[in-house]
């Protein structure tokens, strides 16, 4: 049986790393997280790496991370909010997987990220400000690589967990 990747995008905050632990295990895949990774190879933290280097730099080290991801084999995936601002990147992750976006309301994510004050791009601002901004901007592109579309504002990770595993019977 040749299995393939499940490849969890959406905004900052939605649940990508929460579900996508909580598939895995359901599922028996081995669950990785982009950012983590990037975390790890670079001995910083997002925000430190933001801070440092920039935007840009932090783009051209996700980009490497997601090419080499897109070799792995039944993995669930954890990606970036971002990682959808770069065509490149989203067509390495559906030559691999099922692309399944985690759907969040403003609201939603600024009740999970009302108190993080280590996201980047809402640090020191108008939180719920930027996120309205930042989805605007990012929503088309979400559904447009989308496989599957998952709400997830009145939903538990682990229903989220079960909802995902019903809709990707078919490559299990």
């Amino acid at each position: 049986m040749n299995k393939k990747n499940v490849i969890l995008i959406g905004f900052m905050g939605c649940g990508k790393t929460t579900v996508g632990r909580e598939l895995a295990k359901n599922i028996n895949f081995r669950f990785i997280d982009t950012d983590y990774m990037i975390q790890k190879e670079e001995s910083k933290s997002i925000e430190k790496i933001f801070d440092t280097f920039g935007e840009q730099y932090f783009r051209k080290i996700e980009k490497n991370v997601c090419y080499r991801v897109s070799n792995f084999k039944n993995c669930v995936i954890s990606t970036g909010g971002g990682i959808i601002k770069s065509e490149e990147n989203m067509i390495n992750l559906k030559k691999t997987g099922t692309i399944i976006y985690l759907r969040a309301t403003p609201q939603k994510i600024y009740k999970n990220l009302k108190y993080d004050n280590k996201r980047p791009l809402l640090k020191n601002k108008d939180k719920i400000k930027i996120i309205c901004d930042l989805l605007n901007e990012r929503s088309y592109l979400y559904e447009k690589y989308a496989d599957i579309i998952v709400d997830v504002d009145d939903n538990s990770p682990f229903v989220l967990a079960k909802i995902i595993k019903n809709n990707i019977k078919s490559i299990l």
